[in-house]
């Protein structure tokens, strides 16, 4: 009931608070109902939201659930007063006429005259007829869907019958299971009760054999007494013939009667034994055949038992076909690269359009790619000032026109550096995508007043020139270093990086001093007239016999590679007023790289791969040490995932350069050592190739071929020098102590570059 609804007649007079009082009262029921997307275009072309508050109701991390968008979208109409409130009742009356009756008490209509005239009337009949057109749209899916649930509800519930008669048969053969089991039981009783009576018919004819060997005794006694019987009356009678004849038969008739009575008392111990023998065996044979076929019986359930199993594969199955895997996260349009991740706060973004020309005289920024970067100041009387912009506020877009051509540069997580560079290059109008952090603001500014750090930024990256060092703490670095960059935009330089030498086995910054930046040092290389870096370079590489330049190389184009996403930004050649790269194929001074701690002994790959294969069973003889071989069993597989079980041994890897990017796709990270080759030292292993069916010639071939593809390696490498040994045996001693100081190092990897 509706106690206190309006009537039709009065709706349209109704004031603002009179109009909100009424939707307030039905808004736990508005909330529940009615679905934020449905009734935002409406909304729209009414001009009581705007794009912002249709991004922020349906983007906004902070509103989880559908009830929470729609109160929040109720909050927003209602800062924009009646209009809000109404055009949120006619939204109601086209799309939910239900809720619509529910909150107001009368009935819907699409006549003109029942709406407030916020959309003009052609197009409020182009959005009904739109909104009829996908309403009918909607309800032609529905009944699509409906009948496909429809069919898939029969066959399951078909499969479901199926499966309980299935279970019913299950059912049944367990039942009848249960049953055999128990005759089998009896049956055993049986066995035992008939194992019993043996034992006494044994315990018997034990007895009896006894018996029987004491009368045997008697009659034996009882012989001798008649013998001596015989021989008195023999005596006694004396040598007439008429006694001797009388004395012979009674001899022999006392013989003979005693003969019989034992033939007869063995005649019936046979027949006795013979009976309970044939009564026995009948017996054995029925028990068999009743075993024989409780065992088919119960071979004939087990075959079946498994259809119980049914209903729960049924049900696995139904749960893993609706699995959705996240999709991976997309890669920066340049170089890849693995970073700490910038600070993220789910507010409101503000963008802002002004006139932007000279903007970094307009405003200042701090920061950095750790922290974000943030406006500093804004100078007082600019466009920038004139449209509001205040310090605190994040920069994480900036959009403009060049060239008549749109440009957009996000600047989310970038260095402070190429803030500035994105922000020197608007011209004219442009768009600022602001988010209010002020408190991360302050906390930034804390850490810069307290000396705690000298900037927003914080990145590490693997050096592929050695530097010399330079006036004003300029940091003399090597070809492989790595570098913790700590502030791209130092104070009183230009195109210099602050950065500080990376502890090889801790996360720790050793000695710090200024670093040419990536643009300046790719410039001086591509760009007549910078000779002077460029030479000192070559000076180095002439002079320190170390390997002093590493060549890497990368397709993806850009000022600089390691950070900011220009879109639509077309590919520029280089030339003296401009600080972007010229060629397809561009000498790349550091790559960045991203920690990684394995925690278990690393694989080791020796090369090259001729002398690896020499020595890789050699290392396997030592303790602590495996030779992992492709084929057998705890050996190398496609995904390498079998080494991690392998803990405290160090697998030795006889493979090549190829599957060090798939070892490090498993996230396994072997200890890669290359030992150098001169012809020298190939004569100290002459014999070792010969026993191996190779030669010197082949080794040399070998090194010279891999050698160059070390570059090319994402991670770094032991370079074992030529003249460090004298046999195979300090070199085998010189491997065992490389594994372990490597063991102890910090693994640094760079991204695919291509």
């Amino acid at each position: 009931m509706w106690l206190c609804q309006p009537s039709a007649h009065h709706l349209k007079e109704m004031g603002e608070e009179e109009l909100w009082e009424l939707i307030n009262d039905n808004r736990h029921r508005i909330s529940l109902g009615v679905r934020p997307c449905i009734v935002i275009p409406y909304l729209r072309q009414a001009r009581v939201l705007t794009e912002m508050d249709e991004d922020e109701i349906l983007s906004c991390h902070n509103l989880t659930n559908r009830c929470m968008r729609t109160s929040y979208m109720l909050d927003l109409l209602r800062t924009q007063g009646r209009n809000g409130a109404v055009a949120l009742l006619e939204s109601l009356m086209i799309h939910y006429p239900t809720l619509y009756t529910q909150v107001t008490g009368r009935k819907p209509s699409t006549e003109p005259s029942r709406f407030s005239g916020l959309i003009k009337y052609s197009e409020l009949t182009e959005y009904l007829v739109r909104a009829v057109t996908g309403m009918q749209k909607e309800l032609q899916e529905a009944r699509c869907e409906a009948g496909r649930m429809s069919a898939r509800c029969a066959s399951l519930e078909l499969e479901i019958g199926q499966i309980m008669e299935q279970e019913e048969k299950s059912r049944c053969l367990q039942s009848e299971n249960e049953r055999m089991q128990r005759y089998l039981c009896s049956l055993q009783r049986d066995v035992t009760k008939l194992k019993d009576e043996k034992c006494d018919l044994y315990i018997r004819y034990t007895a009896a054999i006894e018996e029987q060997s004491a009368v045997n005794e008697r009659l034996h006694n009882l012989n001798l007494q008649v013998s001596d019987f015989h021989s008195s009356l023999f005596c006694t009678l004396g040598n007439s013939e008429m006694h001797r004849k009388i004395f012979f038969f009674l001899l022999l008739l006392d013989q003979k009667q005693c003969l019989s009575l034992q033939v007869e008392q063995l005649t019936l111990d046979c027949k006795m034994h013979q009976q309970k023998s044939t009564m026995i065996q009948s017996q054995m044979r029925e028990l068999q055949a009743e075993r024989d076929q409780v065992r088919n019986c119960q071979q004939s359930h087990h075959l079946n038992f498994p259809v119980c199993c049914l209903l729960k594969h049924f049900n696995a199955s139904l749960f893993a076909s609706h699995l959705t895997s996240l999709p991976r996260t997309l890669a920066p349009p340049f170089l890849v690269r693995s970073r700490p991740k910038a600070i993220r706060v789910n507010g409101r973004i503000l963008s802002i359009s002004f006139q932007g020309e000279e903007l970094l005289r307009q405003l200042t920024v701090v920061g950095g790619n750790k922290t974000g970067v943030f406006v500093h100041q804004v100078t007082e009387g600019s466009a920038a000032h004139t449209v509001g912009i205040s310090n605190g506020a994040q920069i994480v877009e900036v959009k403009y026109e060049q060239n008549h051509k749109a440009l957009k540069m996000v600047l989310e997580d970038s260095t402070l550096e190429e803030a500035m560079w994105a922000l020197s290059q608007v011209t004219g109008l442009c768009h600022l995508s602001l988010r209010p952090r002020q408190d991360d603001y302050e906390a930034l500014l804390q850490q810069l007043r307290s000396c705690e750090t000298s900037s927003g930024d914080s990145f590490y990256v693997r050096v592929n020139m050695s530097l010399p060092a330079g006036p004003g703490g300029t940091l003399a670095v090597s070809c492989n270093d790595i570098l913790h960059v700590t502030n791209t935009q130092p104070a009183g330089t230009e195109d210099m990086w602050y950065a500080s030498q990376v502890h090889p086995c801790q996360l720790l910054d050793l000695q710090s001093g200024t670093v040419p930046n990536y643009y300046r040092l790719v410039v001086s290389f591509l760009i007549p007239g910078n000779i002077p870096l460029a030479f000192q370079i070559c000076r180095v590489v002439a002079q320190n016999k170390q390997k002093a330049v590493r060549i890497v190389s990368t397709g993806r184009l850009g000022r600089n590679p390691l950070w900011v996403s220009v879109e639509g930004e077309k590919t520029k050649s280089v030339d003296s007023g401009t600080k972007t790269c010229s060629s397809c194929v561009t000498l790349m001074p550091y790559t960045l790289v991203t920690p990684h701690y394995p925690p278990i002994c690393r694989p080791v790959l020796l090369l090259p791969t001729v002398l690896g294969r020499i020595l890789d069973k050699k290392l396997a003889g030592w303790q602590g040490f495996q030779l992992c071989e492709p084929g057998k069993k705890h050996c190398v597989s496609s995904s390498f995932s079998f080494l991690y079980t392998l803990q405290g041994i160090h697998c030795v890897l006889p493979l090549g350069l190829d599957c060090v990017r798939r070892l490090h796709r498993s996230e396994i990270f072997p200890i890669i050592i290359y030992v150098g080759q001169t012809a020298r030292s190939a004569r100290k292993l002459r014999s070792k190739l010969q026993r191996h069916g190779q030669s010197e010639d082949q080794l040399l071939a070998c090194s010279r071929s891999e050698e160059p593809l070390l570059d090319k390696l994402p991670c770094l490498y032991h370079t074992v020098a030529p003249d460090s040994w004298c046999d195979q045996t300090s070199l085998l001693t010189s491997l065992r102590t490389i594994i372990w100081e490597e063991q102890k190092k910090i693994v640094w990897v760079e991204p695919d570059l291509w």
